[in-house]
């Protein structure tokens, strides 16, 4: 039999610890969940019926609002959580062995223990393949709709007209571009291979050389360290997959982007702050880049006062090219929760020197 308590269960929250510890007691291991991701319990639940799931649910969007599901999760020693309420309530926590995040991202967590001592179990990241398939659509989908201007077909048919000019009509195929990409991990591997799949020629971007095996084979050419301003000069399209570490921040400001391809386009589904706010628009209006296709940014939400979101070259999505799924991130979950079953080290955990 399994169980699911949530904060919305008809009980206190000293009744639902009280619930807790005696089922613990049973002899069935329990999973705390404290995450805004939909259906996490019940698939988790679905996957692993031998356990006790119970499901607590934020109280808002950020730690501080989160006084009563923390006296619900005080006797969690295994934590499924959104990684912005992570850091702020583990060290509230004094039982716990093991906690997976639901999202990609770290940054936020590594800049919260730089300073601090790091917590004695570990803290482990959502990855999966699904990340890599989502992009790879975002990245082919814009750059496709970017080519044909579908925004302006869209704007043509409101207004009742059939128009063929422009880019409308004298588009570029994906064959015809050369497509860098910042970041190849899992999911610039995936991005790669697709943009291959289209002919496109695919340059790639890495700190370090690669090895043998670790070289993508959709990969037309390398680049490392120092070599940035030669890989943007040969690029139509710039996307970028870093993540946010001491090093990859601001990598794109100050003139760099000078030296970019002339009509180059940079699609940022990384991280906002590879380039500040202030020098992605003089990039954009010295005509260093021709549009910049933006997922993310260094504080998100993007504030309404951003001149960002009325910038004729500028095209906005909410932080949505690769989210964490529900099927996505119980898979996660479970594959690392059978290891610390078998006593197995954790795969995916937060390299704080690393930054990810």
């Amino acid at each position: 039999m399994t169980y699911a308590i949530t904060s919305q269960t008809p009980t206190t929250g000293t009744e639902c610890q009280r619930r807790a510890v005696t089922m613990a007691t049973s002899g069935k291991r329990v999973v705390y969940i404290f995450s805004i991701v939909p259906r996490l319990a019940q698939l988790v639940q679905e996957a692993i019926p031998d356990v006790v799931v119970i499901n607590i649910k934020p109280e808002g969007r950020v730690a501080a609002e989160q006084a009563k599901a923390v006296e619900q999760l005080k006797d969690a020693e295994i934590l499924l959580a959104d990684n912005n309420f992570i850091a702020e309530i583990t060290h509230l926590l004094p039982k716990l062995q093991w906690v997976q995040g639901t999202w990609a991202g770290v940054e936020g967590l590594v800049d919260f223990f730089r300073d601090k001592p790091k917590p004695n179990f570990p803290i482990t990241r959502m990855v999966g393949d699904s990340f890599g398939q989502l992009m790879a659509e975002y990245t082919v989908g814009r750059i496709i709709s970017h080519e044909r201007d579908w925004f302006e077909c869209h704007q043509n048919q409101l207004k009742g007209l059939w128009l063929h000019e422009k880019k409308i009509h004298y588009y570029r195929s994906l064959q015809d571009l050369v497509v860098g990409i910042l970041g190849m991990g899992n999911i610039g591997k995936e991005v790669a291979r697709c943009l291959k799949t289209f002919r496109c020629t695919v340059h790639g971007y890495s700190r370090s050389v690669p090895s043998n095996e670790n070289r993508c084979v959709s990969v037309d050419k390398y680049w490392h360290t120092g070599e940035l301003s030669s890989l943007l000069k040969e690029c139509d399209y710039v996307v970028n997959i870093m993540p946010s570490t001491p090093e990859t921040r601001g990598m794109l400001g100050g003139d760099i982007l000078k030296d970019a391809k002339d009509g180059a386009v940079l699609i940022n589904i990384g991280r906002g702050d590879l380039i500040s706010e202030a020098d992605l628009i003089r990039s954009l209006d010295s005509g260093w880049l021709s549009a910049a296709i933006l997922d993310v940014f260094a504080k998100e939400p993007l504030s309404s006062e951003s001149p960002l979101w009325k910038h004729p070259k500028v095209e906005i999505t909410p932080h949505t090219a690769g989210t964490s799924r529900p099927e996505d991130v119980s898979k996660t979950f479970i594959q690392n929760y059978k290891r610390f079953c078998q006593g197995v080290p954790a795969l995916f955990p937060i390299d704080w020197n690393a930054g990810y």
